[in-house]
């Protein structure tokens, strides 16, 4: 099957050489993110294929990525606002290669697109299939970048440097908030990361991405009770759920200040929860003016 997708993706034989298995890294050097500048010795991971240095995959951060908020943030902070964005890239490749003009191409003779995943990204990785999948690629680049910076950020502060699996490294959480959440029978962990997956898909604007991150039936409050039963009829609400005053509101929320009890997490006056269930927590509730 390999000898297959290679073919596919128009790959020849000298892909091989652009595939290395030995650490690449570059000199330090300083680097602005989210309005504070570090220092960093970058390095890819020795079971990454690239096709550039770890200095030169940083071009492809987002151009307001070193902005500041108009405060100081806290290197927990920092760390959190490129896990966010390295989230958002992620995903967003997920349902770029999800929708891929190749996959169609596969599962009509039968291939298992599941298990020829890499053999997409990797070419990816390595710029081969630039000309043909360049949104792919612009997210890939994004995301490596980012993904480059939050393991140099996790490693000086003697985080875990792998990317957690849900995304987003574990917080330092007061005892004061992590009992508030106990008494209702929450793990004040799984709260958060809710919240910030929640938070994450709506700062992207991607009504794909909130919907992973969904519950349903999700209610809707807007002058009478209406509940949204599936991904189809989200995505055609997505206008007003993912308006500019409930994506504003989001965004300034802080899981310190959130009003919880046994329903979920409350933002801003109730005009967004975030609920527990099977799955964790997500978004289970919505209120329009």
């Amino acid at each position: 099957m390999a000898r297959f997708t290679a073919r596919v993706l128009g790959l020849s034989v000298c892909l091989t050489a652009l595939i290395s298995f030995t650490t690449v890294q570059a000199e330090p050097f300083f680097v602005t993110v989210y309005g504070r500048t570090y220092k960093v010795n970058l390095r890819f991971p020795p079971n990454e294929r690239y096709a550039s240095n770890p200095k030169e995959a940083l071009r492809a951060l987002p151009a307001d990525l070193a902005g500041g908020p108009g405060f100081r943030p806290s290197h927990e902070e920092v760390l959190a606002e490129v896990e966010a964005r390295a989230w958002i890239a992620r995903n967003q490749l997920a349902d770029e290669l999800a929708t891929s003009p190749i996959l169609p191409e596969w599962q009509s003779i039968g291939v298992d697109v599941a298990a020829a995943e890499p053999e997409i990204t990797g070419s990816v990785a390595t710029r081969v299939a630039q000309a043909r999948e360049p949104k792919m690629q612009i997210l890939h680049d994004r995301y490596r970048a980012l993904n480059l910076i939050a393991q140099e950020l996790r490693r000086s502060m003697d985080l875990p440097v792998q990317t957690p699996e849900a995304g987003f490294s574990a917080p330092k959480l007061s005892p004061g908030i992590q009992v508030s959440y106990r008494d209702l029978k929450f793990d004040p962990m799984a709260a958060y990361d809710g919240f910030l997956h929640v938070k994450a898909a709506f700062r992207s604007g991607d009504i794909r991405l909130l919907a992973r991150v969904t519950h349903y039936p999700l209610v809707i409050t807007h002058k009478a009770k209406l509940k949204i039963r599936n991904r189809e009829q989200l995505m055609a609400a997505k206008d007003a759920i993912l308006s500019p005053r409930l994506r504003e509101l989001v965004a300034k929320s802080t899981f310190e200040t959130l009003f919880v009890r046994d329903k979920g997490m409350m933002l801003g006056d109730g005009a967004v929860w975030i609920t527990p269930g099977k799955s964790g927590f997500g978004l289970g509730a919505v209120a329009f003016e």
